[in-house]
Parts: structure tokens; sequence; C-alpha cells
């Protein structure tokens, strides 16, 4: 295994990689990336092994992770694929052959679709640790959700799936049909968000609310732009407001780099919150449907019980198969510092380090 931060040697013929795959990743490109980049790792001397379903992706990051002979392993799709690899808790490092929607995290750690340059950077190149958040259990590298966010990505998902499980691939556009049924008709429950770091507690009410680790949101938003991955920290962002209206006032302001100038945003720099809610809140961990916040036991009871249950089973619809335990009415977020490890690309510049927020520096 290559401890994080230190160079690879020369790879022998003993060594191989691992490639975990996703056919159905952005518009299915990933079957002809797949078969190019094992030639060009194979021209470099190293074995590879693939996994294509998700039974082959746990056997294959378990056989990576006990075997001493694993150069690392490489994600070969988007956002989705990156996650699930991470999900299985990978003790070698990683890259990504980006074929997504977005490709938020080969974008972030400069990974492109040049395989030679790719092959030459798993083969030569350097790992770094990368910290990753967690929230009830399930890990992401990118952000997590909470509200009218989490909806429209569920329910993109859910237009996506086929009525036999299988997940076809996306594109940009097809967001546009669950933005306009969500606008319609998400209700904007309440959020409460307390964050949990000693001598730092403080609840912060809103509507919408990210936990970032990285960056940037879809379409390249600066959401958190100072947000770094191996600083020990997440970002939290709280939209206090609700509407569709206001929703779309707020990612104006994301657009325009001010809306953490916005009286109406809240943000700080966390290790752990504590996530709740008046009514069901769909979840979203990098970009994938994550599961629900439980609505409390009070606003259950004031609702009568019916109107929040029939929109529990409503959200429950839209998770995808082994997601259906990811409810609870509490969800507790949390930093893993340097979780993971990253094959770094050479030419990747680094922003300089930044000092974390404390309670009295808050951004409004």
């Amino acid at each position: 295994m290559t401890v994080a931060g230190e160079h690879h040697s020369c790879p022998t013929k003993e060594n191989w990689i691992g490639i975990v795959a996703n056919s159905s990743s952005g518009l299915g490109q990933s079957v002809r990336l797949v078969h190019r980049l094992v030639e060009e790792l194979q021209r470099l001397g190293l074995g590879v092994q693939i996994a294509w379903t998700r039974e082959d992706r746990f056997a294959l990051v378990g056989r990576a992770s006990g075997n001493h002979g694993c150069w690392g392993l490489v994600a070969v799709g988007g956002d989705g694929t990156v996650s699930a690899l991470l999900n299985e808790r990978p003790l070698v490092p990683i890259s990504v052959l980006p074929s997504g929607t977005e490709n938020l995290f080969a974008g972030h750690f400069g990974f492109r679709r040049d395989i030679p340059a790719l092959a030459a950077t798993i083969a030569f190149g350097q790992s770094v640790p990368v910290d990753l958040g967690q929230g009830l259990g399930r890990r992401f590298v990118l952000m997590a959700g909470f509200g009218f966010d989490g909806d429209i990505v569920s329910r993109h998902h859910r237009s996506r799936t086929s009525r036999v499980g299988i997940v076809r691939p996306t594109h940009r556009f097809a967001y546009v049909e669950p933005i306009l049924r969500s606008s319609l008709s998400y209700r904007f429950p309440t959020i409460t968000v307390r964050v949990a770091d000693s001598g730092a507690e403080e609840t912060l009410v809103g509507t919408t609310a990210f936990v970032f680790n990285l960056p940037r949101y879809a379409l390249g938003l600066p959401f958190a732009p100072d947000a770094r991955e191996d600083d020990g920290w997440l970002d939290l962002v709280v939209f206090r407001d609700p509407g569709p209206f206001q929703a779309l006032y707020y990612l104006w302001r994301v657009f325009c780099r001010s809306h953490l100038k916005h009286p109406g945003v809240f943000h700080r720099r966390v290790k752990k919150v504590v996530v709740t809610a008046e009514d069901a809140v769909p979840v979203q961990l990098d970009g994938d449907p994550g599961g629900i916040v439980l609505p409390t036991s009070s606003a259950a009871a004031r609702n009568g019980q019916l109107g929040g249950h029939d929109q529990v089973l409503d959200l429950a619809d839209r998770l995808p198969v082994g997601l259906e335990t990811q409810t609870a009415a509490v969800w507790t977020v949390e930093i893993l510092p340097a979780a993971l490890s990253v094959m770094a690309v050479s030419e990747r510049s680094d922003a300089p380090r930044r000092l974390p927020l404390v309670k009295n520096q808050l951004v409004r």
C-alpha cells in the first residue's frame, strides 16, 4: 500500500491496477475509455483487473486492500462512481478517468480525459491525503445537501432509473424537469443545524443546508470557495429563507460570488454538525440520493402523522437500492481527516492554506 504523500517507485510486473467502471456514466462512454486505459497501463508494465458491477467492485477493493501488489484503483465514470468507490473504504490510492456529467472530483484534482497522462500519473505520481465527510455512516468527498437540492437530486435519479432498476446515462438537460417539479411541489420545511464542535456550539435554522468538503457544486458554482480537501474542516452553508424564487435568488448570488455576504446565508467552518427537520427532508451526498431526514416527533404529532408519513413514503420510493436504511430523525455529519489517498496530478497547483473560521468571524 502507498502511504499518502509518498512517491511511487517504478512499477514491476507484480504490480497491478484495479479499475472500477460505470457503463451508465454520462453518455455511456466508459466501455471505450476502459479499453484505452487498459492498453496504456499494460504498456507501462502494470497488470489490470476490472469491476463493472457492484459485487465485482466490492470484491476488487477487498483484493486491492489486502494485496501489496496493488498499485491503486481507478474510477472510470462520474462523481457517483467515485462515491461508490470511496464508500468501499479502499486502503490504496485512487484516481479518476472522468466520463460523467459533472466530474467535480476529477476537475478539482486535475484529472482529465487524457489517458496517456493519467496512466503516467498512476504509474509514477505521488499520493496525497484527502479528507472525507460522513453522514449517517455514508462517506462523501464533495458535499452533503439537505432540502430543496436533495429533492431535485432524488427526482432526477428516479427519472433515469428504469422499472427493473437499471440506471440510464444522463446529461445536464435531464435536470430541467426535476427542477421544475421540485419548484412546484417542494414545501421547504424548516431545517435545524446544530454545530457540535466543542467550544463553538451553535444552532442555525434555515430551509436548505449544505456541508462542503470541496469548494464547488454542479456547473462549477463556488458555494464554498475557500474549502480545502486536506485541512480537517468542513464548510457549512445554510440558506435561511424558503421558496423556489428565493432559491433562484440565492443561486444567482452564488453565481456572482456574493452569497456569503447575504444576511440570509450562514457560513461556518465545522468538524461536526447535527441536522434535524420539522418534516421529511431529502438528502443528497455527492450528487446522488443519500437518504431522508425523518420528521421530528413534535412535527409528526402536529401534522397528525398522515401528511408526514406520505411524504416519507414518496421520498423513500426515490432512493437507490441499498440506501433504504439511510433514514433517521437525527443526521450527524462529521469530518474524517485524511481518510482517502488520491494519486496527484503533478501540475496541480494548491491554493494557500487558511485559518479556520471561529464564531466571531461569521460571514453573513
